[in-house]
């Protein structure tokens, strides 16, 4: 097994975990957050961009390195998703929270919770995935 798979398979592995912590603890509790308040929050929230975009980054690099010297279909469905958790991300997910770093309403806090599902699917999807191919390898 080579550094990249075993690369690629922690950051999802650790993406998808943050995912569904995400989902089921994090947008959850904007709710319990004053709605004047909200947007100072969603402001210094924005910190974990640090965290999860080079990570995303070194995922995408190292799924299409993979997918390059293996063009199999677990690889192929592995990229398909991460095209989708991408284009999720930059099509609902940052205007959403640029939107709440300016006001905030329950409409966008639904959304942003809402919309989210496309990515912890599709992670916890690619998870599954990877996890088969390392089971493979063993």
């Amino acid at each position: 097994m080579n550094y990249i798979f075993l690369t690629h398979i922690f950051i999802t592995f650790f993406m998808t975990g943050l995912c569904w912590f995400v989902q089921v603890v994090h947008y959850p509790l904007f709710k319990e957050i004053p709605l004047d308040k909200l947007p100072n929050y969603e402001r210094k929230n924005a910190v974990t961009a640090y965290i999860t975009v080079p990570l995303m980054i070194v995922e995408l690099m190292t799924g299409m390195v993979i997918l390059y010297f293996n063009p199999e279909w677990v690889y192929l469905i592995n990229v398909f998703l991460m095209g989708v958790i991408g284009l999720s991300t930059f099509m609902f997910q940052v205007p959403i929270h640029l939107k709440l770093m300016h006001w905030a309403s329950p409409d966008l806090i639904n959304k942003v919770t809402q919309t989210n599902w496309i990515r912890t699917v599709s992670w916890t999807i690619r998870s599954g995935v990877l996890f088969y191919v390392l089971m493979l390898k063993l």
